[in-house]
């Protein structure tokens, strides 16, 4: 048991003073002054800092990043994951989902690594760990592999969370297209620009005719209690379960349409670190850190910048407030994700609990408290 102190609760709505205590790995109460008995219970004086709820990380590439690097073939994974739960726990971060893509091109054996890769974290995950860590699995359609593979991964129990990355074009599927553009232009005579919209066509239709095949996977995860995000509007319109249910959480998106459709059909919008200091670009119709400001980014992640989540938490906080900002990053993901036993301070949450000094102005994770033990604790 133990209790902690500080003037510098962030709760949803306020800042306030207050002691925490902590029983069992969960919060059993906060109270303003420190009860009688309190002889058996260790106390953790944290005055001058901020304690917030452990930050909720649900997009990190960062192990998969890191296991297909030449520089760490000579390593087990097992020191890739320790490395990057490190990283994380002295950033704040206590829920960290790692994502791993089942796409063909990005990786030449993604349908047996990405898998493979995945069970593997879901096994780490089970042994002594700082943090709390769950499973992210990327996959697209146009690949009988990938639905096969995404099947045997819902049916494991070695995911926690999916995303629809949209439909891939086989390299058979291309030639086909530059022969067919081919074939039209001299039998029919046309200019390029026709064809080109009739090929474009042609690769619409064949994208719809898996859309059926996306529905019943999804219906599937859920089915599973798992979470489905995407960042293809296009998809989602053209089919009502999509747009209805089986998208719950919209991606990284480029431009007000997406947000708007979003905010229409009560679904979370995920946004990166790092799309925040981009601003407007080829890409990107929106300057996503004005989105942020006016309410219409939900969630904040970072792929590989384990720091940038809490930078940009007390960035964000001048403008819209620490509370409010911390949400982003806590609260809302936790209850994207239907993880409603964290992302709060409060009575009955899990104890993941961070203590936050500002060092020339800049937020330094003192502590990590992950499931009510200390995890990450340093000094200045």
């Amino acid at each position: 048991m133990s209790v902690i102190f500080s003037d510098k609760i962030v709760l949803n709505d306020k800042i306030s003073s207050g002691y925490i205590h902590i029983k069992d790995g969960l919060i059993e109460k906060i109270t303003d002054s420190l009860d009688t008995d309190n002889q058996e219970k260790e106390f953790i004086d944290m005055s001058g800092k901020y304690i917030l709820p452990g930050l909720v990380n649900i997009h990190s590439e960062h192990i998969y990043r890191e296991n297909i690097l030449k520089a760490n073939s000579m390593f087990p994974i097992e020191k890739i994951f320790r490395e990057v739960e490190m990283r994380y726990a002295s950033s704040g971060v206590t829920t960290l989902y790692h994502s791993v893509p089942l796409i063909h091109g990005r990786h030449q054996d993604d349908f047996k690594t990405g898998p493979m890769l995945t069970k593997k974290i879901k096994e780490l995950s089970k042994t002594r760990t700082l943090i709390d860590h769950k499973t992210h699995m990327e996959f697209q359609l146009g690949y009988l592999d990938s639905m096969e593979k995404l099947k045997e991964l819902l049916e494991s129990g070695n995911l926690d969370y999916i995303s629809y990355l949209g439909y891939c074009r086989s390299d058979e599927e291309r030639y086909r297209e530059v022969y067919y553009m081919d074939y039209v232009q001299r039998s029919m005579g046309l200019d390029d620009e026709t064809c080109i919209r009739m090929v474009e066509r042609v690769r619409e239709l064949r994208s719809e005719s898996n859309l059926e095949e996306l529905a019943y996977m999804l219906k599937y995860a859920h089915y599973k209690g798992m979470k489905v995000a995407s960042a293809e509007l296009n998809s989602i319109k053209k089919l009502e379960f999509l747009e209805k249910n089986g998208i719950n959480i919209i991606e990284f998106p480029l431009d007000m349409e997406t947000i708007g459709f979003a905010r229409n059909t009560g679904k979370k919008v995920l946004a990166d670190t790092l799309s925040l200091s981009k601003g407007r670009n080829s890409l990107l119709e929106i300057d996503m850190l004005e989105a942020l400001r006016q309410g219409y980014i939900d969630i904040l992640s970072t792929d590989i910048r384990a720091y940038d989540l809490l930078m940009y938490t007390f960035v964000i906080s001048k403008e819209i407030g620490l509370p409010k900002a911390a949400q982003l990053v806590t609260k809302n993901p936790a209850e994207a994700l239907d993880l409603n036993d964290r992302g709060e301070i409060k009575e009955g949450m899990r104890a993941d609990i961070i203590a936050v000094e500002l060092l020339d102005d800049v937020p330094v994770v003192t502590m990590t408290m992950s499931n009510g033990k200390i995890s990450y604790k340093t000094e200045y």
